[in-house]
């Protein structure tokens, strides 16, 4: 399975996002190929440095930049089980490669990002995917910096999701601290640092996977 995470702007909760699903997928015994696609390289620093400290479970990654993602992610399913895939904030052939190639796209949203005329790129991105890959599963996870976002945010917020073709909500709520910190361990393997968020990663999780081989085996 692979998964994208996608966004306009907003590399932070991209990459942490990423990283705790990653990590997730092969604590559950899978084995996962981390794919950098954003030529920040966020995610590739990372797995160097985890790799630095023999952290485990160990994640496959590879780093493939600009045009060549589209021929090459195919290959790359046969030595992995899954594949979450780290795409960059703007449109590119990797970005497009990408969700042409993901049974789901997770894409991080914020209240105040939710306005359509800033934020259509990416729009425009997801529809055209959809296109090549009908069956293209589009994910929006709301991240928040407090509680549970005001009605009127979450009206907001529904009414962006409805200008992509068959997308959804996740019924998790990312709060910040839920995506953690920078450092080589992220919440979700040490949830003794913030209990709640790396809860509310694992639920965020099991709407990711399990929820998607629960829709295909129907």
């Amino acid at each position: 399975m692979i998964v994208a995470i996608a966004g306009q702007g907003d590399a932070p909760a991209r990459t942490l996002l990423a990283l705790n699903l990653a990590l997730l997928r092969a604590r559950a015994g899978r084995r996962v190929l981390l794919l950098e696609a954003d030529p920040q390289q966020a995610v590739s620093r990372w797995a160097q440095q985890r790799q630095g400290d023999g952290l485990k479970p160990r994640l496959l990654q590879q780093t493939i930049l600009g045009g060549e993602l589209g021929v090459r992610i195919a290959p790359l399913q046969r030595s992995c089980h899954d594949i979450v895939l780290h795409t960059e904030g703007c449109d590119s052939p990797a970005s497009r490669a990408a969700l042409i190639a993901a049974a789901t796209v997770v894409v991080p949203i914020r209240a105040d990002q939710v306005d359509l005329g800033r934020h259509y790129p990416l729009i425009a991105r997801l529809n055209a995917a959809r296109m090549f890959n009908p069956r293209l599963r589009v994910l929006f996870v709301i991240i928040g910096d407090g509680g549970a976002p005001a009605r009127a945010e979450l009206a907001a917020i529904r009414n962006y999701v409805s200008h992509v073709m068959a997308a959804s909500l996740a019924h998790t709520v990312l709060h910040a601290d839920a995506l953690g910190g920078p450092d080589a361990q992220c919440v979700c393997e040490v949830p003794e640092r913030a209990p709640h968020a790396a809860a509310e990663m694992k639920e965020l999780y099991r709407e990711v996977f399990v929820v998607h081989r629960l829709a295909v085996a129907a």
